[in-house]
């Protein structure tokens, strides 16, 4: 048992140092910046999306939201106040513009993050030549939300039909299963975005890896982004006041800081794969 512990220490020590050696913190930042600067537009070309596709309205975005930032009063009231603004503004011209800017804008967060990944795995590709795979990230991203959102929301409504259809059919023995299986949907959601976070490590940083060595990265970052977003809700929330010292700016800076953490540990993830990796060319 020592021997197991000494090595998964040691493992995490390499992959710290690792992170900290290629100056992750600064593609955090980056990151955060671009991020940050792109999500007004960025929304704007959700919610048109998901007005052009699904019957929800802005509340709806707004409860789906709200269990993915922190809860803290602050961060969730900009975010009400924002998708309640932009939910009107979702049509005609304002949302072609919008989301074009998006699209740069957000890509610009996805090409630091790139950079980033690149730096870990030692695959350098210039800013021309990484800009089409980020766009195409962002692309992808910005589908796969309204995707998880659609199936998270429609869930029970999306039983009732299936079985009626089943009972149609006849097929009665499949009713349970299927019913049994749209149970566990929060579990598909987490292995879905599991999977994205997989797909991230594997194809957006140039050159080639495989899938299977970018699972343990992957799912430690999940794990410990969940568990930092409910300590940070916690922590922020009890014991420090952010609008007494920031003021209206309290909810921006409270989502940045969340944000590069967030990121921060998603270079931790890749690194902690390239440990593995490295550890494994050793033996």
């Amino acid at each position: 048992m020592r021997v197991k512990n000494s090595k998964h220490l040691l493992r995490l020590k390499n992959a710290l140092q690792i992170y900290t050696d290629h100056d992750m913190n600064v593609y955090s930042g980056y990151a955060t910046y671009y991020i940050l600067l792109s999500m007004v537009p960025l929304l704007m070309l959700i919610i048109t999306v998901i007005n052009w596709v699904t019957p929800f309205s802005a509340e709806d975005l707004n409860g789906f939201l709200s269990r993915i930032l922190p809860g803290l009063p602050q961060v969730q009231t900009m975010l009400t106040e924002v998708i309640r603004n932009l939910s009107s503004q979702s049509s005609g011209l304002v949302a072609w513009i919008s989301a074009l800017t998006a699209l740069w804008s957000a890509s610009n967060g996805l090409s630091a993050i790139k950079i980033g990944l690149e730096q870990i795995n030692e695959n350098k590709q210039n800013y021309i030549q990484g800009k089409p795979v980020a766009l195409l990230f962002t692309v992808v991203y910005v589908i796969l939300f309204p995707a998880i959102m659609v199936f998270q929301l429609l869930r029970q409504p999306l039983i009732n039909v299936v079985t009626r259809i089943l009972n149609y059919l006849n097929l009665h023995g499949n009713i349970t299963f299927f019913e049994a299986f749209m149970q566990y949907s929060s579990i598909i959601t987490i292995v879905i975005l599991i999977i994205v976070i997989v797909l991230t490590y594997t194809y957006l940083p140039h050159g080639k890896r495989t899938l299977k060595p970018q699972i343990p990265g992957a799912v430690l970052t999940f794990i410990v982004s969940i568990i930092f977003t409910y300590l940070f809700s916690f922590f922020m929330g009890s014991f420090w006041k952010a609008s007494a010292i920031y003021g209206s700016l309290a909810a921006i800076f409270l989502t940045a800081m969340w944000l590069k953490f967030i990121l921060m540990i998603l270079f931790f993830g890749a690194a902690m794969n390239k440990a593995i990796e490295i550890e494994k060319e050793d033996l």
